[in-house]
């Protein structure tokens, strides 16, 4: 049976340097850029339909069903939102390299898309409402979890915050996204934005960003277990305190870091200001517990993360503050303790936002929602080089490749060939619909636009 992707060859230039995806938020895109060159090398928009608007608000009687679908929850009843859908913003990127897959959330209209890293054409979206904000992909099971945006004062409709404490998983597949039955997990706090995924999809664990509560769902049995995080104040899980406020999560093993961003906090009780440093968390992911915490200085507001792929450090964009020229980039090691590695500040950078890192751990890339660069340095901290997306498109999240598109006959792009490979190819002639954009990229061994048996006997001649 012919596989169609002859088209998607063509038109596709594959290359050995890998991808850059970051969400411009200002224009409604996603750029795509060459992480050697760091040349644009497309754009995506993310103007996302409206045909979920069509649900009748009034239809839903429960405070959460209203939420999810977009509604407003006002005086015990469902109402039409009066929010401006015109606007997406486009917010966080997440990649699943071993299927083919990039998605994104929109906070501002509510969705989330779903993309071919093949060729970058939309597959699908799934309207989830109330300000998606950071993902989690789980590519063995083939799910993405979402969290909910905290408030960010001043950013008017670009920024809505959430008013949930929903985490929502969907399913993803060739024909697109679709509901996750019995996986809509709502914590007992208000606001849970940092979002990681354990290695194998059984734990996922989210942070409060209000309440600074850190929370551990499994996947499986769907129990939920909550930890207060800043034992000083030991508020309860639904006491806004806003004392620490949480970004994001990072799972390493059985260890589980928070970025807070921390900064001036006004006790609800004496009405004293106090300055709190931003600070980095290390639990253990197995009992809850807090191994370490450190901080990383006044008004330094640490933000998104990123573990190396080839040490036990962590890069963490300071998005900092423009009057104490406090932005940066942090390298925090980790082991039984937390301690800082290098702190790289420049009075140039203006809030810095997201980060990545290469497959070989060499190279890291940070966002800036502040003046629309992204700004490269090395592993050691130097700075290298960087590239303007224009000074009024705001930076949010953005993700490197690190696999890049398999080798022709490597179908779960693993970088080894087997019997799994085979399996793989004999589905794809019996199922094309029902396959990965990759698998169906890499079956076609001889390249000629079609699986068949001949591509059969070449995979099975790779794997002896």
């Amino acid at each position: 049976m012919k596989i169609l992707i002859l088209n998607i060859i063509l038109a596709f230039v594959f290359s050995s340097d890998k991808q850059i995806y970051s969400t411009v938020q200002m224009m409604d895109q996603v750029m795509v850029l060459n992480s050697e060159s760091l040349v644009v090398e497309g754009s995506i928009m993310t103007e996302f339909g409206d045909s979920n608007m069509a649900i009748s608000c009034n239809s839903f009687s429960n405070m959460q069903e209203c939420m999810l679908n977009g509604c407003e929850w006002s005086m015990n009843m469902c109402m039409d939102s009066m929010g401006n859908n015109s606007v997406n913003t486009p917010h966080f990127i997440v990649l699943d390299e071993v299927n083919g897959y990039w998605f994104v959330t929109t906070i501002a209209s509510g969705y989330i898309g779903q993309y071919s890293l093949l060729d970058n054409m939309l597959i699908d979206t799934y309207f989830v409402g109330d300000a998606p904000a950071l993902l989690a992909v789980d590519p063995i099971n083939k799910k993405v979890y979402c969290s909910r945006m905290m408030p960010m004062n001043g950013m008017g409709n670009m920024m809505p915050s959430s008013e949930s404490n929903i985490i929502q998983g969907l399913n993803y597949g060739p024909m697109g996204l679709s509901e996750s039955e019995d996986q809509v997990y709502v914590i007992n706090s208000p606001a849970p934005h940092g979002l990681a995924l354990n290695h194998d999809g059984t734990e996922l664990y989210t942070a409060s960003n209000t309440a600074d509560w850190l929370y551990k769902i499994n996947t499986a049995t769907h129990e939920i277990t909550g930890i207060v995080m800043d034992v000083i104040i030991d508020n309860t899980p639904d006491q806004v305190t806003q004392r620490l406020k949480p970004i994001q999560c990072i799972s390493v093993g059985n260890k589980l870091f928070v970025s807070c961003s921390s900064g001036i906090w006004q006790n609800p009780y004496t009405g004293e200001q106090t300055i709190i440093e931003g600070n980095i968390q290390m639990w253990n992911s197995n009992d809850m517990t807090l191994l370490d915490s450190i901080n990383l200085g006044e008004h330094t507001a640490p933000w998104h993360m990123k573990e190396s792929p080839v040490d036990d450090v962590l890069y963490v964009a300071l998005s900092g503050d423009n009057l104490y020229k406090t932005e940066g980039l942090a390298c925090i090691r980790y082991g039984e303790e937390l301690s800082i590695e290098w702190i790289t500040n420049n009075p140039s950078f203006d809030t810095l936002h997201g980060v990545d890192v290469s497959s070989d751990g060499s190279t890291i890339y940070v966002s800036a929602r502040g003046d629309g660069y992204i700004h490269v340095f090395n592993s050691d901290g130097d700075y290298s080089a960087n590239v303007s997306l224009g000074s009024m498109s705001m930076l949010g999240g953005l993700a490197v490749e690190h696999k890049g598109v398999p080798e022709l006959g490597d179908l779960n792009n693993d970088s080894i060939f087997d019997v799994v490979d085979i399996i793989k190819t004999i589905n794809v002639i019996f199922n094309p619909m029902m396959n990965s954009p990759y698998s169906i990229y890499a079956s076609d061994l001889n390249s000629d636009g079609e699986t068949n048996i001949f591509d059969i006997i070449l995979i099975v001649e790779r794997v002896l």
